[in-house]
């Protein structure tokens, strides 16, 4: 990282805290073609936006676009428990607030590498009795490779002209390799509740595998993701089941001259295997999630800011004794790329 990336990501840490006014109304956009901006102007700026260079816009591993950064997101997630199989059984509700340092750092044209530090707040109501547990959960750093496509040359041009450049095809592919550090606490008694997911941490180092394809043009693109977890046994021999997580969403480009607006509708899910403990799977600890996402991301010279919101669609977690019921993710980030 350059001397001017250091001094972005300070002037970052002082901006973090500000709340971004609306912007005015964006009727009459002009959407131009990125192949028509000067190198030095706002708009060629965007073109790595909007062309061919999106990734996941769910609760995943990084932004909307994919733009260098630092910053901050908040995570809000609410459940549901019931302990019993009657409709009178007791339950608890549950609200996760998670709050994010993460970043992205590029270390060549192809190749990043992107980390996320959270730190959580979890509390659970019961009709009598409160819980309550925060510290830092469990760290992830992952190394990510782009592939980039182009057109196909035409055999003509290129004899004509010798240097001959290559046109972007709107689409990209990015794997990613990572871990999950075992930085949160894992509480060994908290696994005879209702939801073991209740925890900071799981105690284990896990890996990562990322998959990625974007495609983009001017005015529109959808990107799709593909994230696999590979849990393994903790010190109390108690292992997670593994996790696989999809997520795919569409956005439209919205350029105005000092910022553009990415508003997004889309699709994700989770997967889940059973715990294991001993050894041996836990009964009715698997499940799955099916959500719709909706959302909007702000990308201006210096900063990125978006929200998304998430709702299941359907759902079978723990035996059905678990009902997620709603998500909220804000985050707002320092651009780097400038």
């Amino acid at each position: 990282m350059n001397a001017l990336q250091n001094i972005k990501i300070k002037k970052s840490i002082l901006f973090l805290g500000f709340v971004l006014l609306t912007f005015q109304s964006f009727a009459n956009h002009n959407f131009k073609n990125c192949s028509n901006h000067e190198p030095d102007s706002f708009e060629f700026f965007f073109c790595d936006l909007c062309g061919c260079s999106t990734s996941s816009g769910s609760f995943g591993l990084g932004t909307l676009n994919n733009a260098s950064f630092v910053g901050v997101r908040y995570i809000y997630q609410t459940f549901e428990s019931k302990d019993g199989i009657f409709s009178n059984s007791p339950t608890s509700e549950e609200n996760f607030h998670t709050y994010q340092l993460w970043g992205r750092l590029p270390i060549n044209e192809n190749l990043y590498v992107s980390a996320i530090l959270p730190y959580q707040d979890l509390k659970r109501t019961y009709t009598d009795r409160e819980e309550n547990i925060n510290g830092f959960g469990d760290a992830t750093i992952m190394s990510w490779y782009k592939f980039k496509f182009y057109k196909k040359v035409d055999e003509e041009k290129a004899k004509l002209y010798t240097n001959v450049q290559r046109e972007p095809s709107g689409h990209s592919l990015e794997i990613g390799l990572g871990a999950k550090l075992p930085t949160g606490k894992f509480e060994q008694v908290l696994t005879d509740r209702v939801n073991p997911g209740f925890q900071l941490g799981t105690g284990s180092l896990d890996g990562i595998l990322g998959l990625a394809h974007s495609y983009g043009s001017d005015k529109f693109g959808v990107n799709t993701s593909l994230t696999y977890y590979f849990k393994n046994e903790n010190k109390n021999e108690y292992k997670f089941g593994n996790q696989f997580s999809y997520a795919s969403n569409f956005f439209y480009a919205i350029s105005k001259e000092k910022y553009m607006l990415l508003p997004f509708v889309g699709l994700s899910g989770n997967i889940y295997d059973k715990i294991e403990q001993y050894q041996e799977e836990i009964p009715k600890t698997d499940g799955n999630v099916f959500n719709g996402t909706f959302g909007a991301e702000i990308t201006t010279k210096d900063f990125i800011i978006g929200a998304n919101y998430t709702l299941p669609i359907s759902h079978n977690l723990f035996g059905g004794n678990v009902t997620p019921k709603q998500s909220l993710s804000i985050y707002l980030n320092f651009n780097l790329n400038n």
